[in-house]
């Protein structure tokens, strides 16, 4: 299914410590046991980013779906990415200084597919099921959730272990 939405951006850092071809974000670890945990670092970095959906009472699916595609390239998202360089060209606004990992896509296919599939699926007008887009170096993750994730970053010590 390729993806026609619209593209933005999403910042999750207030300095994002990724950029998709000089610091290429790379998925350690993913895991979906309640929570859904995705865990990325740069090559030759000890900073280790983790994103993670929580289940909680208010929130009974941690995410609604995702899916993993190994892939180098999705031309799909490289034409939307395209298009919104144009965008904000047209628009005047600065070119930006790096190449996302990042984005959200608005006006999602892989949600509307995932809506038509879902009979439990609240209607559109009673949830915000936001659509999430992380590129990494080998994969694309697409994440369909009602919550943004909580975000830790902990630093790996010389012998291996993590220092929150």
């Amino acid at each position: 299914m390729l993806e026609n939405g619209d593209l933005l951006i999403w910042e999750p850092f207030q300095v994002n410590p990724f950029d998709r071809f000089h610091a290429p974000m790379n998925l350690v670890s993913m895991h979906f046991e309640g929570d859904f945990v995705l865990k990325f670092n740069t090559f030759n970095s000890s900073m280790e980013y983790v994103f993670t959906y929580k289940q909680s009472q208010s929130n009974y699916y941690a995410i609604r779906h995702f899916r993993i595609l190994e892939e180098f390239i999705r031309h799909d998202v490289e034409i939307l990415i395209d298009q919104f360089r144009l965008k904000r060209e047209s628009l005047g606004l600065p070119k930006l200084t790096y190449d996302s990992t990042f984005f959200k896509i608005e006006n999602s296919s892989f949600l509307s597919w995932y809506r038509s599939i879902d009979p439990s699926f609240p209607l559109q007008e009673d949830c915000c099921v936001e659509h999430h887009l992380y590129i990494t170096t080998d994969y694309f993750i697409d994440v369909l959730s009602e919550q943004q994730p909580n975000i830790t970053i902990s630093t790996k010590n010389e012998s291996g272990n993590i220092l929150e």
